[in-house]
């Protein structure tokens, strides 16, 4: 199972919501010095931009491209919402792109994104009690996770990236039974989010086939260190 270290920006700063919640927000100092500290050390990256998410832009591209000069394959997500803006993301060079909102809303864009991009395009499926959630988490769908799975993977997704809401920054654990359900529903490339804490949550994971999983909180607050992520990865490889 491969993992991705987690940042996520706001103001130009790395943050941490619980539950998506803007007023829960925990700040974790600067993304560039801890880009250059994670250098060479991990293969890849989860970079998110949740002021873009909730502004409808990206914010932060200038993060995303310092990102890959250092190195990192980056994954990466928020506020695209057109195709100026999914352009800008792409030209930073990103190797994996997530539409969010927009591939919920705007099933042309999605189409268009899809042709002209390719497998550099996932999409983020963020769900609450298995109901999916939009516009920086702030709205609830009446779209139920696993169809919306399906629907996403019968339009040509081959990489999707499950948030369960519920499990985000609680240092809980993951929403297994949430994943064991996508991974029965769904054959792409499946990647788990939230509350991934321990060793265990990363052996629960892989033992119900998920492929990736995204290491946040738990990394950022110190509760596991980037050793611990390496070591984790080496031994469940």
């Amino acid at each position: 199972m491969r993992l991705l270290p987690a940042i996520d920006l706001i103001d130009g700063k790395i943050v941490r919501l619980t539950e998506g919640d803007f007023n829960t927000e925990e700040q974790y100092g600067d993304p560039y010095e801890k880009l250059k500290e994670w250098q060479g050390r991990v293969p890849m990256l989860h970079l998110i931009d949740l002021e873009g998410a909730k502004a409808g832009e990206p914010r932060h591209l200038d993060v995303v491209r310092f990102a890959k000069t250092c190195g990192f394959f980056v994954q990466t997500g928020g506020g695209i919402r057109s195709e100026e803006a999914l352009d800008a993301v792409m030209a930073t060079g990103a190797d994996r792109v997530l539409l969010g909102t927009k591939a919920f809303t705007d099933s042309d864009f999605l189409n268009r994104a899809l042709a002209k991009y390719g497998d550099r395009v996932a999409v983020a499926l963020d769900a609450y009690d298995g109901i999916v959630a939009v516009n920086g988490w702030q709205e609830a769908t009446d779209l139920k996770d696993i169809d919306a799975a399906k629907g996403l993977v019968d339009r040509g997704v081959k990489t999707i990236l499950y948030t369960d809401i519920g499990s985000d920054g609680k240092l809980n654990g993951p929403n297994l039974e949430r994943m064991k359900a996508l991974r029965e529903a769904v054959s792409v490339t499946l990647i788990a989010s939230g509350g991934v804490t321990t060793e265990a949550d990363v052996e629960a994971l892989q033992a119900a086939g998920i492929d990736e999983a995204v290491v946040g909180k738990a990394l950022l607050s110190g509760q596991v260190s980037l050793d611990d992520l390496i070591e984790w990865e080496a031994r469940h490889a």
